[in-house]
């Protein structure tokens, strides 16, 4: 039965472990450039999608976009490139598509459509175009690469490479991104704590920590991890002796921790902590305790928990 309860409540609790535009428009036709912008069709979406699908080369892509009568602003760009990624178009086309839009007179693609790009290139590991994209759109608009980009490239340079890999990439944003700082590593240490291990990840973060200013994003990647307590309590006082005062997510991440562990009394102890500073328990902090009642056998105090779960609106 606490199964049961957990399985129902879980859905709703691992959100808090882990917590882009419209520009100048194009329409291809008569009018090469045209500022206004207006609301894209679902057919837009599909007719350039089918037309990256089928083109046979760069010059058939142009003169079948220029056919088309589409109008092309970042809106539907956006959309396209979003088809490409879950549809599985040819990351080649979809280049030149991005490109052909991108070097219009005037015209700025989005940083959702960058990101997007990158993620295509990256799914077909073509890494060498990631860099050269990159430099090309540092020369004509580099606030659009963020510390959204650099998730997005190390993530899939993490899931097929090394650890060592994986950090040297994240050293090559330094030339290319607006700020290189301390969100950019904590895309890092997001990517290797989702493809790689912990302990990379641990390892990493104390070898660069202090080229940059760990915050409490830094600090809830990690916690959110660990399956050892010893580790999660090693990270949790290391943020505090930092002064990184943590949140619920941090405190839930804790608590978690320790009822996996089954070390529940630890977990009451966290629960008794937040409420003194004015944090209340949430769907996570009750799915954590249940969880952990069970795997001590301690069915009847679950229930009392999703009674008082239920009491507070979770």
């Amino acid at each position: 039965m606490v199964a049961a309860m957990v399985e129902h409540i879980s859905s709703k609790s691992w959100a808090f472990r882990f917590r882009y535009f419209s520009q100048n428009s194009v329409l291809l036709s008569s009018r090469v450039f045209c500022s206004e912008s207006r609301a894209t069709s679902s057919n837009e979406v599909e007719t350039v999608y089918g037309i990256i699908s089928s083109s046979q080369s760069s010059s058939n892509l142009k003169q079948l976009l220029k056919s088309s009568q589409v109008f092309l602003s970042n809106d539907l760009i956006d959309k396209v490139l979003k088809r490409v990624r879950f549809g599985h178009a040819n990351p080649l086309q979809t280049f030149e598509f991005f490109n052909y839009t991108g070097n219009r007179k005037g015209f700025f693609h989005s940083a959702f459509s960058l990101d997007t790009m990158l993620y295509i290139f990256g799914r077909s590991r073509m890494f060498d175009k990631i860099w050269d994209v990159l430099d090309d759109v540092r020369h004509k608009d580099r606030t659009i690469i963020t510390s959204r980009t650099v998730m997005v490239v190390l993530a899939r340079v993490a899931k097929v490479c090394s650890v060592r890999q994986t950090v040297e990439s994240f050293r090559r944003f330094k030339r290319v991104v607006s700020e290189f700082d301390t969100d950019c590593f904590n895309a890092l240490l997001r990517a290797l704590c989702q493809q790689k291990s912990m302990t990379d990840a641990r390892n990493v973060y104390h070898s660069l920590k202090h080229s940059f200013r760990p915050n409490l994003q830094t600090f809830n990647i990690l916690l959110s991890g660990w399956k050892s307590s010893d580790e999660a309590e090693g990270f949790f006082e290391e943020m505090k002796l930092m002064g990184v005062k943590p949140d619920i997510v941090s405190y839930n991440c804790l608590i978690d921790v320790y009822c996996k562990a089954r070390e529940i009394d630890k977990a009451y102890k966290v629960v008794e902590k937040m409420r003194e500073e004015d944090i209340m328990p949430d769907v996570f902090t009750h799915t954590s305790i249940i969880g952990g009642l069970g795997l001590v056998g301690q069915p009847d105090k679950a229930r009392d928990v999703l009674k008082e779960m239920k009491e507070d609106g979770c």
